[in-house]
């Protein structure tokens, strides 16, 4: 149902016109910005994230094998299709193309903007994600750690 596409002159403007709700345009990059930028960034992966053949919402993850450092450093899902249970799809097929990419991955670090009743907090510990307790600047850290390479 979810899956990643690549991001190609056939469909960047379509992906660049996602976007969140207004009271969240402070917590995320736009698109078109995150496009930009990781064209500059030897780490980034990005793509956009579809329904069948609609696009939904926008992924980009650093894909660090020199530092072993995995994140998710863009996630969202256009206003259109949020709460139909495509983000949590999509951040757990990102667990996926990780594991696939960096099969000795031990965690996936991702940071978000705190907000009073916004809900990030919680969805991302559905997912699978731990506050760890520290903060860069001011967003939240967040872990998710592979069992299968995580030392007891």
């Amino acid at each position: 149902m979810i899956h990643f596409k690549e991001i190609t002159k056939d469909n960047y403007r379509k992906i660049i016109h996602l976007s969140v709700h207004e009271h969240q345009l402070d917590q995320v990059a736009t698109n078109a910005r995150s496009i930009a930028q990781a064209h500059y960034e030897e780490t980034a992966w990005m793509r956009g994230i579809y329904h069948e053949e609609t696009p939904v919402g926008f992924i980009m993850l650093d894909i660090n094998h020199k530092e072993n450092e995995y994140w998710v450093w863009r996630f969202m899902i256009d206003k259109e299709h949020q709460g139909k249970g495509y983000g949590m799809a999509a951040l757990q097929l990102s667990k996926q193309v990780i594991k696939e990419l960096a099969p000795h991955a031990k965690e996936i670090i991702l940071t978000y903007v705190p907000k009073e009743n916004d809900g990030a907090d919680g969805f991302y510990k559905r997912a699978g994600f731990i506050d760890t307790g520290e903060k860069e600047g001011h967003e939240v850290i967040m872990k998710y750690y592979f069992p299968e390479n995580t030392e007891e």
